[in-house]
């Protein structure tokens, strides 16, 4: 049998050339590199780029499918038939969940304690996704799971939540609920011990309930973002005047309501001293205070003011966000 002989241009080969070049060049980069190439890219353009080749798809495909969204309907059909999240073989590769629409049925009936202690999934550390409720049923998984961060979103006003319902996930180092209403709890150390970072978006909460029983000792960031009344409420008041987070180094407080204007009447001061642990305060949006607005400095290319107060960093932004 003859070979048949394919005659290219030198075009054609020069093209060739450089594609293998860049394959190979992108094969050798470090992570941290494909890092800074992945933040430039949307995930769109990932998934192309990754069907360029095959050698782009081996370099790519552990961070195309680190990021996994599904909606419940494939969730549950998935599950019935793969016992796992995606008919793939590589569901190692998977680091972070996130669920498109909430299904109040089968946020109860769902085993989340098989999936979050499946040998399928032994990489997967994030969890996000929005509940058309309580978050109660989360109680119900079972101890030992590896997930790290975890974000709630509720669909339906007064949905209720509370540490407790998380106890299970003993591994958890980041938390951030939206749209909740905290139930009252006392501060337990034995629930999410590695707490760190808490992160409330439009959440409230009832006297005599204080931020701190989250952990007064295991927090170090709260991020408070609100556009609704609630942070000028007498509530969100008392918190600005007690603090009481002894280990909490970074302070962020976004109010995003243009017409709601947060005003700081405690002495910032005050605010600083109260928290001997903080090395940075962070205000945003409609927020006011008379000594920031007299004495920061400003950058204007970044439209922020910083001024140092005791050693503390305090970063004042009065642009109202982008909802």
């Amino acid at each position: 049998m003859k070979r048949i002989r394919i005659t290219r241009s030198p075009l054609e080969n020069n093209k060739i050339r450089k594609q293998v070049h860049l394959s190979h060049f992108i094969e050798i980069l470090p992570h941290e590199i494909i890092i800074q190439i992945l933040g430039l890219l949307t995930r769109m353009d990932l998934i192309a780029l990754s069907q360029a080749s095959r050698a782009l798809r081996r370099v790519f495909m552990p961070y195309l499918l680190a990021h996994v969204k599904i909606s419940w309907k494939d969730l549950v059909a998935n599950w019935a038939q793969y016992r796992t999240l995606v008919p793939i073989d590589s569901t190692h590769l998977i680091e972070s969940v996130r669920l498109i629409n909430c299904c109040s049925k089968n946020e109860w009936t769902f085993p989340f304690a098989d999936l979050f202690s499946s040998v399928k999934l032994p990489n997967l550390k994030s969890l996000e996704f929005p509940t058309s409720g309580s978050t109660s049923y989360l109680k119900y998984s079972s101890m030992g799971s590896h997930l790290v961060t975890l974000k709630v979103c509720s669909k339906k006003p007064g949905s209720v939540f509370s540490l407790e319902h998380v106890k299970p996930f003993d591994s958890l180092k980041q938390l951030t609920l939206q749209d909740y209403e905290i139930q009252a709890f006392e501060e337990n150390t034995e629930w999410c011990p590695y707490l760190s970072v808490l992160e409330l978006i439009d959440c409230s909460w009832c006297y005599p309930f204080q931020l701190e029983n989250f952990g007064h000792k295991k927090i170090t960031k709260l991020k408070l973002d609100y556009s609704s009344a609630f942070i000028i409420s007498e509530r969100f008041k008392m918190f600005l005047n007690n603090p009481n987070f002894d280990n909490l180094n970074h302070l962020e407080i976004t109010n995003s309501a243009s017409n709601l204007k947060l005003t700081l009447s405690v002495h910032i001061m005050r605010l600083i001293e109260s928290i001997p642990a903080l090395k940075t305060l962070k205000l945003e949006g409609n927020v006011y205070n008379e000594t920031l607005q007299n004495f920061t400095s400003s950058d204007l290319d970044n439209c922020l003011k910083f001024v140092a107060l005791n050693d503390v960093k305090v970063f004042y932004s009065t642009f109202i966000p982008k909802l």
